[in-house]
């Protein structure tokens, strides 16, 4: 399975001395580096909430932790591939029950 998230630390540029000076040239070379690294930043953020899990067949994503003898606990849900279908399943009595089942589109 792969997760991605941003990975960087934002650090925008602020220089208040600048932007108080009132020099048209130094506002501008201010304003160009802050629209650059805000353009960075979108496309770190645009990448990481397109976010993809990929998954080998029957494999699945649980919304729970397993608990200490290694098994997910009453009422875990979890999201799995069946066939072409995308499922929603509740883990009920200690089996996994279907809840909801998405079809791929025709």
């Amino acid at each position: 399975m792969t997760i991605e998230s941003i990975g960087v630390d934002v650090d925008l540029p602020y220089d208040e001395l600048v932007i108080r000076s009132g020099d048209p040239d130094q506002l501008a070379d201010y304003l160009l580096d802050l629209v650059k690294t805000l353009k960075d930043l979108l496309e770190e953020i645009v990448a990481a909430s397109n976010l993809t899990i990929d998954l080998v067949s029957g494999a699945a994503v649980y919304y729970a932790l397993k608990d200490q003898g290694g098994n997910y606990p009453e009422g875990t849900w979890r999201r799995i591939q069946v066939g072409d279908n995308l499922e929603d399943q509740k883990k009920i009595n200690g089996v996994f029950v279907q809840v909801m089942v998405r079809e791929p589109p025709e």
